[in-house]
């Protein structure tokens, strides 16, 4: 039975909630966030350890990543959650571009941006998942391999021996971001409030396919679909990638 007073022990038992079937536009106070693809994890932090965990097992990566997350650690023990990706690899020098918060929607959004009736933007979070779940075994097998991924957090479950699942998730975010020091090989993942409409659109011509909607004051759900945890299509842009270009693996 897994140890759950230790950042091992509550990694090993974590299960990642389930985005949840309310209308984006019942979602009060959201923040949004992209979806970084890869494989969900729980990631057990220690000042000299590091682990990954999926499913109650330790998931296999190459060295240079837990050896960075020790290094961008700044606390005693935590529990975070996050995705093992390439997708915050691929751009210039491994950096990922500016991301400015955006706290006040434009004055003018052009026409070829704004959601049409025909174009339902939301994903059903059942479809979301099946897909989610097809890209986990490619992503496990070239870790194993081991190619180089990055660990990009977007939670923060437990901090120095107190759970925060019952905290509010924008109070999470802050403590996340004070506890690691972003590097190539570890991020933290911006976030904005929906009115960065023009931001949401460049995120998905970036080749982020699905944006992470949630609640600034909801709690995490282990193992539950919760509610204030919606997944949907980056708005509509002028730009994106030419017809026939692959995506984002």
């Amino acid at each position: 039975m897994a140890d759950r007073t230790s950042p091992r022990g509550i990694a090993a038992a974590w299960k990642p909630e389930r985005p949840g079937r309310r209308a984006l536009k019942d979602l009060r106070d959201a923040l949004v966030e992209p979806e970084w693809g890869g494989v969900r994890v729980a990631a057990s932090l220690a000042p000299d350890e590091a682990s990954f965990w999926r499913d109650g097992d330790e998931v296999t990566v190459p060295a240079e990543l837990p050896e960075a997350l020790v290094s961008a650690f700044r606390a005693v023990g935590a529990v975070v959650e996050g995705n093992l990706t390439t997708m915050a690899l691929r751009t210039t020098e491994g950096q990922l571009p500016t991301l400015p918060t955006i706290e006040r929607p434009p004055l003018i959004i052009p026409r070829a941006i704004r959601k049409q009736p025909k174009d339902d933007p939301y994903i059903h979070p059942r479809d979301f998942e099946v897909r989610a779940a097809a890209e986990e075994p490619e992503t496990l097998e070239a870790l194993q391999s081991g190619e180089r991924h990055a660990f990009v957090a977007t939670d923060l479950l437990w901090l120095d021996g107190e759970p925060l699942t019952d905290v509010p998730l924008l109070e999470r975010k802050r403590h996340l971001e004070a506890i690691l020091e972003p590097s190539l090989l570890v991020r933290v993942t911006p976030f904005v409030r929906p009115s960065s409409v023009l931001l949401l659109v460049t995120w998905g011509t970036l080749g982020f396919g699905e944006l992470v909607y949630r609640t600034a004051n909801g709690r995490y759900m282990a193992g539950q679909e919760n509610p204030d945890r919606v997944v949907a299509r980056p708005p509509a842009g002028m730009m994106g990638p030419p017809k026939g270009a692959a995506g984002p693996r």
